[in-house]
């Protein structure tokens, strides 16, 4: 009898190993394919007077007491907001084409953000177009909610928008 409950132990074991082992294999994969997108795309349909680009931000050398999530950052009492309307946006539609269809690379291991920079494309029509918040783990940065590995195309993006001191602040974090 105790010979049978070691077999279907061991039945057990090896069952929830096979289990876990492929799950793994499968997190794995996803997170390994390049996510694409086209920003061109999202905004084409978009009356371009109801677009707005909004930018939070804080200093990046802050120091905090934990991690911010982007809600945090967008309520701190030190974030610095800065609106741009549709017409303004207008003669920035090259940078806009300079995200279309850039290829992402999924982070290999996720982390936890500590947003000191997001911002927003959104439109009256159907709110959230395109986001970006930054960091993570090795300056990830999470775009439309999904973490990948830097790219300086999103800080070059915004830069035009910001304050020479905002600027500054940036490069110096960056460098």
């Amino acid at each position: 009898m105790t010979s049978k409950k070691y077999i279907n132990l061991g039945i057990i074991i090896i069952v929830v190993l096979a289990v876990t082992f492929i799950s793994s294999c499968n997190e794995i994969n996803t997170r390994s394919k390049k996510v694409t997108f086209d920003l061109s795309e999202l905004i084409q349909n978009e009356n371009i007077d109801d677009v707005s680009l909004s930018i939070y931000y804080v200093n990046p050398h802050i120091l905090t007491r934990y991690p911010w999530s982007v809600d945090h950052l967008i309520k701190s009492s030190s974030v610095e907001k800065i609106v741009i309307n549709g017409s303004d946006l207008e003669e920035h539609f090259n940078s806009f084409n300079q995200l279309n269809n850039i290829a992402l690379m999924p982070v290999k291991h996720e982390s936890r953000i500590n947003a000191r920079l997001y911002y927003v494309l959104e439109s009256k029509k159907n709110g959230k177009l395109f986001n970006v918040s930054m960091w993570g783990d090795d300056n990830c940065i999470f775009v439309n909610g999904i973490e990948v590995q830097e790219n300086d195309i999103f800080y070059d993006f915004i830069m035009p928008f910001l304050p020479d001191d905002a600027v500054k602040e940036l490069e110096s974090y960056l460098n």
